[in-house]
Formats: C-alpha cells, structure tokens, sequence
C-alpha cells in the first residue's frame, strides 16, 4: 500500500493551498482531487473573486491582513498578476457599515467613511453611507489554483487529478484513504472536499453541519471605471470589476440559492434569481446594460453561523473555510492545515472555528 506524511483530500482552493503550504515545508504530501483541478462542479472555479480586509468582525480583518503578503509570495514564485488591488466600498444597512469601519480602524487598517458615496462613485446608484477600504481587490481566481498546484509540485508535493476518493477509515495510527484506483495510508489526511465533505466524513462519525446551496453570478457589459462593493441589505448583493479573462463586471447574490447537493444541484439558470439581479442592475449600476453576458453557477457550503471550521479529530484534519466568503484567505488557512498536520501552534487561534462550537 502506498504511504505519505499527509494526505490532502480535495483540489479546490484550500487543499491546494494546503498541499503548497506542506511542500514549501519539505513535507512528504499527495493532494487528490476527484476531477480536474478547474472544474466547475465545486466552489473555487471562476474568473474572480474579492479580496477585502472589509469585515464588521476584528477576527477575519486580522485574518486577511495576514493572507495578503501570502497572496504576493505566491504571485512572485510563480510570476502571475493574482490580486489587483483597487479599493472598494461597503454601502447599505448602516449597522454593518459602523460594525465594518470600527473593526478596520481598530485593526490598524485605513477605513473612509462616505456620507454621499454616490458623488465621489457616481457608476454606484444607492444613497445612504457607505465605508471604502483602499485594501481591496480583486482575486484572479483561475490562476490562483493553477499557480498554487504549480508550486505545490515544484516544491516537491504530487498532485494527483482524476482520484476520487471513495471512503476514509481513522485509526490510532493514522488513515486509510480508500480510492477509486487503490488505497493509500497517510499519518495525516487534511480533508478539504468542500460540498462533498459531508458525506465523506459522517461514516467516520464526524458531523459537519453544512448546508450546500447553488448560486449564480451574472456577467454585465459594458465593464466600467467601477471598484469592487459589496450592498448589505435584505439581500447581500457584490459587484467585481472585470480582471483574469472574466466575461464582464460580475454581480451576484450572496446566499440566496437553493438548497441541493454536491451530486444532485443543477447547473441551469435560475430565471427568477437572475430577473432579481438584472433589475438590481438596472437600478444601482446604470453605466451596465443589465441584459447579461454570462452566468455562473458555484456551490457555498454554509455552516449554521457562516463561520469556518477547521479542527482536528484524531489523524483527521477537517477544513471547511466556505461559507461563500472564504477564497481570500485560503493561503493563510493552508498555512493553519499544514502546522496542524504536525501538532504546530497555529498563527490564529482556532476555538472559534471548532466543530464544538455547534454541540448541544
């Protein structure tokens, strides 16, 4: 049977960032990802993604601080443009926007508060305050993957496509990784498999209580002079200038999609959701013809409080950092996976994202 220190189960984001955070640590690791490693069944495919400190909680502002200059490390090995820093704007329930600017400032972060937003961003139609935070940006997402599995295999870890992994079995002594082309044993297994991670682990005897939803982002033309922004309202709507190859300026709806499955959701337009946001366009975004271009749909795996886990349970290391907001910080989550895979101190303190935290 084949061996390994640490097996990653999952090429998305995180285990990607996981399995090249280990290489960089001249750790022995075999990343298996059941698809290709673009794929766009999961949550990690696409053009773009947003980078932002711009959180009303102190916890994940410090967390994105940290995730940045890991971000630039990975642009200058592998010498991709990654993160396109902008600037952009938090608008909408004035609640969330004081939460926002607070946590920014109390964190050394820069935090402008805009009482007419609209005069100094006039392709943004909404009244009322709003925060702009010049550290954020926006995330080629597509070539994030490809140069973390590329550093990933030239510090030395496998990255194995096509390697679906069939079941887990934890002992005292480490893991049994059942695939479909044979069994490996590893000491460590980080299991980062997403809206499929459920399944996997429950005939372990962990729970994860995740929902999976499917949601859809809709590509706009023309692409304006815009920033990235996020509108906190009865629904959390986000806009992403155009970057990486993506069709257009990409707006969407934060989990608003319907509940489904890894195996099960649909890959089809939701007419109603994307009459929602064609109308939202046509009020807040007046420079874009709100008749899209492209569409996308991706899977959150949300948890109760939308809060992350990560935790171990005896040789199994469970990483869920979803919740539709967790892209930005996969290389400092990677970096956490790898120091806890050999029983080292993480740089954050990881209480709040134990499986615990949801015992009743």
């Amino acid at each position: 049977m084949e061996s390994v220190e640490v097996c990653v189960v999952g090429g998305g984001v995180t285990g990607l960032a996981a399995a090249w955070r280990l290489g960089l640590a001249v750790r022995e690791v075999i990343a298996l990802e059941q698809f290709t490693l673009d794929h766009a069944r999961g949550s990690s495919h696409g053009a773009t993604r947003i980078f932002r400190f711009a959180y009303p909680d102190p916890l994940y502002v410090r967390m994105a601080q940290a995730s940045l200059p890991l971000w630039r490390e990975l642009e200058a090995a592998s010498g991709d443009e990654i993160l396109k820093m902008t600037g952009g704007l938090d608008v909408g329930d004035p609640a969330i926007l004081e939460g926002v600017a607070s946590a920014l400032i109390g964190c050394g972060a820069a935090a402008e508060r805009l009482d007419d937003p609209q005069t100094s961003f006039p392709w943004l139609a909404v009244e009322g305050m709003a925060v702009y935070s010049p550290d954020t940006g926006v995330l080629a997402a597509a070539r994030a993957l490809a140069a973390m599995a590329g550093q990933a295999r030239k510090a030395g870890a496998e990255v194995r496509e096509g390697a679906e992994v069939i079941s887990l079995h934890p002992d005292d002594e480490g893991v049994t990784v059942r695939t479909g082309t044979g069994d490996l044993r590893a000491r460590r297994c980080i299991v980062a498999a997403g809206a499929w991670a459920r399944t996997l682990l429950a005939p372990a005897g962990i729970d994860l209580p995740v929902d999976v939803t499917r949601e859809q982002v809709f590509y706009f033309r023309p692409t304006v002079d815009a920033l990235p922004f996020i509108h906190h309202g009865a629904l959390t709507r986000y806009g992403v200038p155009s970057f990486a190859g993506a069709a257009g300026f990409k707006v969407g709806e934060h989990t608003t999609g319907e509940r489904t499955s890894a195996q099960g959701r649909s890959f089809e337009m939701d007419p109603e959701g994307a009459a929602r946001v064609s109308a939202y366009v046509a009020d807040a975004l007046p420079d874009l013809d709100p008749e899209p271009v492209a569409f996308e749909t991706c899977l959150y795996t949300l948890t109760p409080d939308q809060d992350f886990v990560v935790d171990v349970r005896g040789p199994l290391i469970i990483a869920s950092p979803c919740s539709g907001h967790g892209f930005k910080f996969a290389p400092l989550v990677g970096e956490m996976l790898g120091r806890l895979a050999f029983d080292v101190g993480p740089a954050f303190p990881l209480e709040r994202f134990a499986l615990t935290r949801f015992d009743v």
